[in-house]
């Protein structure tokens, strides 16, 4: 009579996949349809959080002083990116090597839009997870947190 581990193992194996990949998918159809009360992606925040933003940091975006900074919170991946635009000064006597205009940075890491604090990202093998350490928020990308800002930076 022959030995069955071999075949029943191979079983087993193709069923757990098979379980996971059904699973992944009920997680990700749960995630792809967030409440309506959540800000489209890549908007402006519409709406000042619920909890403060920790000390120091503006709720909403500030009037610019003449000649002073600006600054944007933008949600984006489900994060908020705090975005601070400076006038650009030309320093060089008559040249004008650039046009007048914003110059755009990106402060890193995004904030959580639940708590306001800093996400830590984690590599993984579909790309990068980003979440909270205080409240447990995640978020995923096909991108870094640095390659993020350094596109977002680019587009403003």
């Amino acid at each position: 009579m022959a030995s069955r581990p071999g075949p029943v193992i191979v079983q087993l194996i193709i069923t757990y996949v098979i379980i996971s990949f059904i699973v992944r998918a009920v997680r990700r159809a749960r995630k792809a349809s967030p409440p309506s009360s959540e800000p489209d992606r890549g908007g402006p925040v519409s709406s000042v959080p619920e909890t403060p933003l920790p000390a120091g940091r503006p709720a909403s975006p500030q009037t610019p002083r003449v000649g002073g900074l600006r600054r944007e919170e933008l949600k984006l991946n489900g994060v908020v990116w705090q975005v601070v635009h400076r006038p650009h000064r030309d320093l060089s006597e008559g040249a004008n090597s650039r046009a007048a205009g914003d110059e755009v940075y990106v402060e890193e890491p995004p904030r959580c839009p639940k708590c306001g604090l800093g996400v830590v990202e984690t590599h993984s093998w579909l790309g990068y997870k980003w979440a909270c350490p205080e409240c447990g928020t995640r978020a995923r990308s096909s991108t870094s947190i640095e390659e993020t800002a350094r596109l977002l930076a680019r587009r403003r």
